[in-house]
């Protein structure tokens, strides 16, 4: 046993330097100005500032006012950036409903498509068609769906074909509920 204490100076450096493997990868890290966090926070479904976006496939709406459904809407994909009040839809495919008791409905299929939840306003955009079950169908590049008047309107280039009959325009309305176009600007018609 050692009695003299100027021994133990040179043994506690000696203890140190041996066990350096042990205990150095542990001081660097709590000496360290930037720590590794344990856990990431977990986002939270009601803090809309903890998500960047959202993402989504195979997605299905329904619209309905007074317990009568009003259109139907799928989509391959939505994506929205964070807070954004519009939603982006891909491959989209809708069918709206006329009156009640009507039993009209309108089927309309496009590329894309932009849902306001704030306006509730829905654009459909590249390569539109829209077919009623007169067997009229409508092709055009974009359209908005006006959900108070249950219109759809386009104020891009449209063509309109059935029934031996082929009508083309730069605008257009169409009143879901009742089933009449409005078509205007440069208006051709060709009957056979």
């Amino acid at each position: 046993m050692m009695k003299d204490p100027r021994n133990l100076l040179w043994i506690v450096p000696l203890a140190a330097l041996l066990t350096l493997p042990l205990w150095k990868p542990l001081a660097a890290d709590f000496l360290s100005p930037q720590r590794k966090k344990t856990t990431p926070p977990v986002p939270s479904l009601t803090n809309s500032r903890v998500l960047t976006s959202t993402e989504m496939d195979g997605v299905h709406f329904e619209q309905s006012k007074n317990g009568t459904k009003e259109w139907l809407l799928t989509a391959s994909r939505l994506y929205s950036a964070e807070n954004d009040s519009d939603m982006q839809l891909e491959d989209v495919k809708a069918l709206f409903f006329g009156t009640a008791g009507e039993n009209e409905e309108t089927h309309i299929r496009s590329q894309k498509a932009r849902y306001n939840v704030d306006t509730k306003q829905l654009t459909l955009q590249g390569k539109v068609v829209v077919q009623n079950q007169q067997g009229y169908e409508m092709q055009t590049e974009s359209l908005e769906y006006v959900a108070v008047d249950k219109k759809i309107r386009t104020t891009s280039a449209v063509r309109v074909k059935g029934n031996n009959i082929e009508v083309s325009g730069k605008r257009l309305l169409y009143d879901i509920a009742t089933g009449n176009y409005s078509l205007t600007g440069n208006v051709v018609c060709r009957i056979w």
